[in-house]
């Protein structure tokens, strides 16, 4: 009885605080993609912090996952009824059929989604409300009862700043949204960094976790860019893969930032990738006029599948209007 009492306590204190309660059982989740170190350390810290107050917290697994990324989420992040659908790396093929599956045997009061808008959820939640806390703003922030949305250098800042969240795993967050420190707010995210380290972040712990992040490219990216359409004009790069991994797609765009200033990559399935090194750039506006969103300097966006020539050349003029200052 007293800890439940206690739980119940520590529940109505941080809902005063922070002005948000946590509902008995949530499911957390990142957008449906892209899948990456913000969504995924989030999600881990968000599991931690809600079982930590004794209440339910699973998530389900995602479409794709990254070797740089894998080790984060473990077994028992997941219901086992989720993972029954699921391939070994924790990834599954349909996000509707694992959520329908969970459903049949854990049903959550509440959807976390985190470091994504709702139109990225990638599956219908059934009539499940769902609460979105993201720092890539569309039109206005919101802080209200269906989500909190507001500009940080990643979604961690806002679970550090807004619900004191202080797992040191959310150093992956700051890192990998930030680029290590070097854009999207950069000065911010050391701040962050520097509440984690009175909070479990040691020099040996943020060490081991990058070590983590650094692993081997896969030989795939060279081939990958052999195969490609690609244009490079002066400091801007058009790539349209045929292939659609993610995990590809990411390292042609990270193999390109040493030669471009201005890169634009397609994957076969639509997925296009903006980017930019002049701050002065804005590619949001770009990114929302063919379907995706992000930060001012790195966005993203999404062409409907079986796209034309004519649609791929329209984004090319476009990309290159926008980039050229």
């Amino acid at each position: 009885m007293i800890p439940k009492l206690l739980t119940a306590l520590w529940q109505l204190v941080m809902g005063v605080r922070t002005g948000k309660r946590w509902c008995k059982r949530t499911l957390v989740i990142g957008p449906s993609q892209p899948v990456d170190g913000d969504s995924v350390a989030c999600t881990k810290a968000m599991i931690n912090f809600l079982r930590k107050q004794g209440l339910e917290a699973y998530t389900l697994p995602t479409l794709t996952m990254y070797k740089q990324i894998a080790w984060i989420l473990q077994s028992d992040d997941y219901h086992p009824a989720a993972l029954s659908a699921a391939h070994q790396d924790f990834t599954v093929d349909n996000l509707q059929e694992a959520f329908d599956t969970l459903l049949a045997t854990w049903r959550p009061d509440e959807i976390l989604l985190l470091d994504g808008p709702l139109n990225r959820l990638g599956f219908d939640p059934r009539g499940i409300t769902v609460f979105n806390v993201d720092h890539h703003i569309v039109e206005n922030e919101h802080d209200d009862r269906n989500a909190y949305v507001h500009v940080a250098p990643s979604v961690g800042c806002l679970l550090i700043e807004k619900y004191r969240v202080f797992d040191p795993i959310l150093a992956v967050s700051i890192l990998t949204d930030t680029f290590w420190l070097r854009q999207n707010m950069p000065a911010q995210a050391a701040h962050y960094l520097g509440i984690l380290s009175e909070h479990g972040l040691t020099d040996d712990v943020l060490a081991d976790m990058q070590r983590k992040l650094m692993v081997r490219k896969d030989a795939q990216i060279i081939m990958a860019m052999n195969e490609a359409d690609m244009r490079i004009e002066g400091e801007t790069a058009f790539v349209v893969l045929k292939n659609e991994r993610p995990e590809i797609h990411r390292g042609v765009m990270a193999e390109l930032g040493y030669f471009c200033h201005h890169i634009c990559v397609v994957r076969s399935d639509g997925y296009v990738s903006f980017k930019t090194e002049n701050p002065e750039i804005d590619l949001r506006p770009l990114a929302t006029k063919y379907g995706g969103g992000g930060h001012k300097t790195v966005a993203a966006g999404q062409l409907p599948s079986g796209f034309t020539t004519d649609l791929l050349e329209a984004l090319h003029a476009d990309f290159v209007a926008a980039v050229s200052v």
